[in-house]
């Protein structure tokens, strides 16, 4: 029968480091850590759309309520969704500033407003006309154009606004 090999004994041409050895082995571990708490991210929604980047915004009066994304990637459209909950009135002006006009690209509005401008770093939506009794609904689709934090101020026929912040990702 055969004796075994002693443990110092090495195969002809192979040189082991321990220590690579182990520091390869500690990093496996440790990136698998990195690689699932990066998917648990991404599925709540800390990337984009989700659970932690979901969001709704109401102003002191009760009347604005504002939808949109914490998160965002540059160049990929989301959408902005303004409500004005029990609220009559003929004509809504929608006014959007701070950053808005700087870092982000309109995109499709509906329903369309019958008169878009801007002024200075504001952009105004305005419809006439309005047929609603209660609430009235804006969608917005707006594609981010400059990476990083954005602060974004909405505001309605002139009453107080509301400032949300988002961050967009390169």
């Amino acid at each position: 029968m055969a004796q075994p090999k002693e443990k110092d004994e090495q195969l002809p041409g192979v040189k082991e480091d321990h220590f690579a050895l182990n520091f390869e082995a500690g990093f496996q571990k440790v990136g698998f850590v990195v690689l699932f708490t990066i998917l648990l991210c991404a599925v709540g929604g800390l990337f984009s759309d989700g659970y932690f980047s979901s969001a709704k915004k109401i102003n002191d009066v009760g009347t604005l309520i504002i939808h949109y994304d914490r998160f965002g990637r540059l160049q990929t459209e989301f959408t902005l969704h303004f409500a004005v909950k029990n609220r009559q009135a003929d004509k809504y002006v929608f006014s959007l500033g701070d950053d808005f006009t700087d870092h982000f690209q309109p995109g499709v509005i509906s329903p369309q407003p019958d008169r878009m401008y801007s002024r200075g770093k504001t952009l105004f939506l305005e419809y006439n006309g309005v047929k609603t009794k209660g609430d009235f609904s804006v969608w917005m689709y707006v594609t981010p154009t400059v990476p990083g934090k954005t602060i974004v101020t909405v505001g309605v026929n002139g009453e107080p606004g509301l400032s949300f912040w988002q961050f967009i990702y390169p």
